[in-house]
């Protein structure tokens, strides 16, 4: 088992990142984009946008960000294997913790590299 599997992933937030998580929300602006989104902040944006589409995942259901949703973490899922708003009334726990494991494996990666971008890890 790797290490990183011993933490829970609440929200696709893997737990033993949410202290880095949460510095990196410091820096982001109130509303829209981070400046110098394609240079010196290119991760950090990338992280805003991320986390953003994972909240509305679990919390609306992609009702209001699944383009977004689909741009950050599927780009190597079948587009008709992601599930509409609709769908999640059917989740079981297996197909929830499923999903939140593939929104982990693509956002923990991302913390890690906007992290050392902003030099706080």
């Amino acid at each position: 088992m790797k290490q990183l599997e011993l933490f829970s992933n609440d929200w696709g937030l893997n737990s033993g990142f949410k202290k880095l998580s949460d510095k990196l929300n410091e820096l982001l602006p109130a509303q829209g984009r981070c400046s110098n989104p394609n240079s010196k902040n290119k991760y950090l944006d990338k992280f805003r946008r991320m986390q953003n589409a994972a909240y509305d995942f679990f919390n609306n259901g992609l009702c209001n960000k699944r383009d977004l949703f689909v741009r950050e973490f599927c780009q190597d899922i079948d587009s008709w294997n992601i599930p509409s708003h609709r769908d999640f009334r059917y989740f079981t726990n297996e197909s929830y913790d499923r999903w939140e494991a593939t929104i982990e494996s693509k956002f923990t990666p991302i913390i890690i590299k906007a992290a050392k971008e902003q030099e706080i890890a």
